[in-house]
């Protein structure tokens, strides 16, 4: 099983360096991309929303939103409504990152896809996603037992 493990590091490290070969020194870290892309596909998405839709803690996301917005590719709206509360929101310059990064990913995809017929492709996803389920369930037992 450590294999496996190796593999699927080395598979994001990999990831990695591509976008950032392809990216350059002006565009947003990659591991931005999923919160940027969410927000370039949902404007006015709050901070609770981005927490659900991308499962990482609400930490995460503030500190992540935080940096964002000091690079100016995010802002904070009011709410419309709900005056009270706040939603983020791209800037012009956020959005072009987020376009950016959303072309690099594809190109990422494409390229470690090379050479892989749709049915390999099907199984390895079914793969990781039951191994995404397997270590779920691991942490969090009585949580799944109740879910399935």
């Amino acid at each position: 099983m450590r294999d496996v493990m190796e593999g699927l590091l080395e598979l994001q490290r990999a990831y990695d360096d591509h976008m950032r070969q392809h990216l350059g020194a002006d565009c947003a870290h990659p591991r931005q991309a999923p919160l940027l892309c969410l927000l370039l596909s949902r404007e006015g998405v709050s901070q609770a929303e981005l927490t659900r839709e991308l499962n990482v803690s609400a930490s995460t996301v503030a500190i992540s939103i935080g940096r964002l917005e000091r690079l100016g590719y995010v802002c904070r709206e009011r709410n419309h409504r709900n005056q009270r509360a706040y939603v983020l929101a791209l800037t012009p310059e956020g959005r072009r990152q987020a376009q950016t990064l959303q072309a690099a990913m594809q190109m990422a995809c494409k390229a470690a896809a090379c050479g892989m017929s749709d049915a390999e492709l099907r199984q390895f996803m079914h793969t990781l996603y039951r191994m995404t389920d397997n270590l779920r369930s691991a942490a969090h037992p009585a949580i799944h037992a109740v879910a399935k």
